[in-house]
C-alpha cells in the first residue's frame, strides 16, 4: 500500500531534530546556549550523514532495496558520509596547522592587518559524528514515517 506523505517533508524534520540535538549537546557542553552549530558545517552529529541517511531510508521503506533509486541514493549516502568523515576532516586539520604556523610567523611574513584572514577551521565530521548522524538519521526516518502510516490508517 502507497502511504501518501510529502517526501521532503521527513527529511526536514529529521535535519531540524538533528540541529536541535547539535543545540542541547552545546548547552550542555558550554553550560550556555549558542546558536552558531545551526549555520556551521560540523558538530555532534552530522547533519549531512543524517539528512543524506533520512532520505536513503525513506526509500528503503517506499520503494524496497531493489529499487534503482535506492541504489542511488545508498551510494551518495555513503559518498557524503566519507567526505565528511575524511575528506573535509583532513581539510579541518591541515587549516588548523596552517592557521598555526601564520600565528607563529605573523610577525615575519604579515602585516598584523592580514591576520583576521585565518583559515577556516571545523569543516569536516569526526568519524564518531558522521555514525551518529546516520544513527539518528535512519531511526528518525523510521519513527516518523511509521507515524505517517499509522495516521494514514486512522483516516
Amino acid at each position: 500500500m502507497e502511504i501518501p506523505y510529502f517526501p521532503f517533508v521527513i527529511p526536514l524534520i529529521v535535519g531540524a531534530t538533528v540541529q536541535t540535538i547539535k543545540l542541547i549537546i552545546d548547552a550542555v557542553k558550554y553550560k550556555r546556549i549558542t546558536f552558531r552549530n545551526i549555520r556551521i558545517a560540523w558538530g555532534f552529529p552530522s547533519v549531512h550523514s543524517g539528512l543524506s541517511s533520512s532520505i536513503t531510508t525513506l526509500i528503503f521503506l517506499q520503494e524496497w532495496p531493489e529499487s534503482l533509486l535506492f541504489a542511488i541514493t545508498l551510494v551518495f549516502t555513503l559518498l557524503i558520509s566519507y567526505d565528511a568523515a575524511n575528506v573535509r576532516y583532513e581539510a579541518w586539520r591541515h587549516a588548523y596547522y596552517l592557521n598555526y604556523i601564520r600565528t607563529e610567523l605573523k610577525d615575519v611574513l604579515w602585516r598584523k592587518e592580514e591576520n583576521s584572514l585565518a583559515l577556516k577551521e571545523r569543516i569536516g565530521h569526526t568519524p564518531l559524528e558522521v555514525v551518529a548522524g546516520l544513527i539518528v538519521g535512519i531511526w528518525l526516518t523510521i519513527l516518523v514515517y511509521e507515524m505517517f502510516v499509522i495516521w494514514w490508517i486512522l483516516l
